[in-house]
């Protein structure tokens, strides 16, 4: 409950942040870079529907479904995966990269902005407490059926 409880509050602070950092007119040019071509339009709606996605496997994990936690695993890859891909001169275009001269630079980026979602994932993978949780409720399905 904790676990999906911090990414749903996450998420919402996330938001809430950026639009403090950006204001209004910041955010007003992001969407219009964002819409200047196809590419980062999808890339843009991508980003809000992992956002989605994230927070409906919040809510199966509050009931208890395993998948939740598989669903998030896989959200944060492909996020990774594609701030990887981003901060690469010449792929794709750099919408959510990162502005860093050194790989090291880009790792301490990539590990600061991650560690919220890194903590979340030890939470629920971790403790035998959580584990316990997630495996009770597959036993009451199987009872179920």
């Amino acid at each position: 409950m904790i676990g999906a409880s911090a990414i749903v509050a996450t998420r919402c602070l996330e938001f809430i942040l950026l639009l403090d950092a950006m204001g209004l007119d910041g955010l007003m040019d992001f969407l219009r870079a964002s819409a200047s071509s196809w590419l980062n339009s999808f890339i843009l709606l991508a980003s809000l529907i992992i956002v989605l996605v994230e927070c409906r496997a919040a809510y199966a994990m509050m009931r208890g479904r395993n998948w939740g936690r598989w669903a998030y695993i896989g959200c944060q890859a492909v996020v990774v995966s594609y701030m990887l891909l981003a901060s690469f001169d010449g792929v794709g275009p750099k919408i959510f990269s990162f502005d860093t001269n050194t790989q090291g630079q880009f790792l301490y980026a990539l590990l600061m902005q991650k560690l919220p979602d890194i903590l979340v994932m030890l939470l629920l993978f971790v403790p035998p407490a959580s584990r316990r949780f997630f495996l009770r409720r597959k036993a009451v399905l199987q009872a179920a059926r």
